[in-house]
């Protein structure tokens, strides 16, 4: 299968006979290109061409793009589970960084953090507490009943219970690219630092060696979306150039 076409005609295709003839990909809302200030400068990026790989591809490729993937996982598609079948806006799109990108993958999710993966309206992340209890961050004004319920399948009878986050995982998701770009500090081309989004504690954990006015800098800019953590940080990571 070569190239993409448009998203209702992708879908379309690929949708078993009679499965799911009215798939709810085609009925997702547009994706979320966020509105730029009057006088900011907008860096863009393009769409990666992702249609008929595997999802996870998806983390390195939009992670490089800076956009922000949003998936739906889809089970009547003809694809193998896991195959990306169709990105809204295509790829090859020029977006301002930090964009929202819905991907609709093949299947249904394999494991607690697949299907979490496919709802981040709802879910923020996970995280587990000091007795081992698993942790589901869940957006507040985001918790549908039938979504948050639907993780006793994947938990298989492990005790979890919910916390309730102020911020969606999309929100996070933008502060993570933002972060990466470097332009937070002045001294940021130059920093080390990790960046991991921890549902427990509904916000992007930040570890890097920073000063007292650093630190201030970056938890007035980000608030409570933020959490640092200071101290050296060895190897490549994800906020590495």
């Amino acid at each position: 299968m070569s190239g993409q076409r448009s998203w209702p005609a992708r879908v379309a295709a690929l949708v078993l006979a009679g499965a799911v003839a009215g798939c709810a990909a085609r009925n997702l809302p547009p994706a979320d290109v966020p509105e730029p200030s009057a006088d900011a400068v907008v860096a863009t990026t393009r769409v990666p061409q992702v249609v008929d790989g595997g999802i996870g591809l998806l983390d390195k490729e939009f992670g490089k793009a800076g956009l922000v993937p949003l998936v739906k996982y889809e089970p009547g598609l003809l694809l193998d589970r896991g195959v990306v079948a169709v990105t809204d806006p295509p790829g090859g799109t020029s977006l301002p960084r930090g964009s929202v990108v819905r991907v609709v993958v093949a299947g249904e999710p394999a494991s607690l953090d697949e299907y979490i993966r496919g709802h981040w309206e709802t879910f923020v992340g996970t995280g587990i507490d000091a007795k081992g209890t698993v942790v589901l961050g869940v957006h507040e004004g985001n918790g549908l009943p039938g979504v948050v319920e639907g993780v006793e399948k994947y938990v298989k009878g492990k005790p979890y219970r919910l916390v309730t986050c102020p911020h969606s995982r999309v929100d996070l998701e933008k502060v993570v690219v933002e972060l990466s770009e470097r332009r937070f500090l002045p001294t940021a081309a130059a920093l080390t630092f990790s960046l991991s989004i921890d549902g427990y504690a509904c916000a992007v954990q930040m570890r890097a060696d920073l000063s007292d006015e650093q630190t201030a800098q970056l938890m007035e800019r980000f608030g409570a979306k933020l959490v640092i953590e200071r101290g050296p940080v060895e190897g490549r990571l994800r906020g590495d150039s």
